[in-house]
């Protein structure tokens, strides 16, 4: 499917960006030009053709667009947070913080039952949810800068669109206030730790199999409980596990690329061991 394609493409070119710019206020501002454009993209293909079932439309407002649509409230909220952080004082910053972090948490509050939905990978609702049908079934969140449009919109996408943003924001936010007081910012690493160098949904993959697999607790681990646990042993911040959960699902081609590295990588060494 091509709207697929180009979510997967956006998706890269994204994590490239990401790679290479490091001042956060033009990386936000490139990423949301990237994305505004893919929307306006999405949006004048949705007028032109039309969905062949409830499911490939729920597919589209739950896993494609909200590829596009989550980055873009991640980005515009990662902008505005970093251009009115404070210049001053430690504790103006960490007040600063503090408050956006209270801000957030008040989201997750107000949406506990809709998270519960998403986080347990429920799809009883999703006709309500992410179908154009029940547009205007259901009270949101207001946003008054994102697209809101009811023939490109359903009652519930920018909601899980705003529920991956948030929870990127909070990891970002935690990793801001930690920072706070040391050496420019920046966190000082010690030269024998163990740092993970591979991406987001690298990481994201092998949490999936591990859980997948059964190896951890006998099963019982949830994704989240063994996102944490690596993310502490290698000091790096993944992300919102389930977003990029949705983005590895609608790989155009392999959609276990870095477990297949892996496999061949280990399988390469035994053949050298052997020879």
């Amino acid at each position: 499917m091509e709207l697929q394609l180009l979510s997967q493409e956006l998706s890269e070119e994204l994590a490239r960006i990401e790679s290479i710019t490091k001042d956060v206020v033009k990386k936000s501002d490139l990423s949301i030009v990237l994305c505004r454009n893919l929307l306006i993209k999405f949006k004048r293909s949705i007028s032109k053709i039309k969905f062949h079932s409830p499911t490939e439309e729920i597919h589209f407002f739950k896993q494609i667009k909200q590829i596009p649509l989550s980055n873009l409230v991640y980005f515009f909220e990662l902008k505005s947070f970093e251009i009115h952080y404070p210049k001053g004082s430690d504790s103006s910053k960490k007040k600063y913080i503090n408050r956006k972090l209270k801000k957030l948490n008040v989201f997750f509050s107000h949406n506990l039952d809709f998270i519960q939905y998403i986080d347990q990978e429920k799809t009883y609702l999703d006709t309500h949810y992410f179908t154009r049908a029940f547009f205007d079934e259901f009270n949101i969140t207001h946003a008054r800068y994102y697209f809101r449009d009811p023939d490109f919109s359903t009652s519930h996408d920018l909601l899980l669109a705003k529920l991956s943003a948030n929870r990127r924001l909070i990891v970002y936010m935690d990793q801001r206030l930690s920072n706070i007081g040391r050496l420019n910012g920046h966190v000082i690493t010690p030269s024998n730790r163990l740092n993970w160098t591979g991406s987001k949904t690298d990481m994201t993959e092998l949490v999936y199999a591990l859980k997948s697999s059964g190896a951890i607790n006998q099963g019982r681990a949830s994704i989240r409980e063994i996102t944490k646990a690596l993310e502490q042993l290698f000091h790096f911040r993944s992300g919102d596990p389930y977003q990029n959960y949705r983005e590895i699902r609608i790989r155009k081609k392999s959609r276990t690329k870095f477990l297949d590295n892996l496999t061949i990588s280990l399988q390469s060494d035994l053949d050298k061991a052997d020879e």
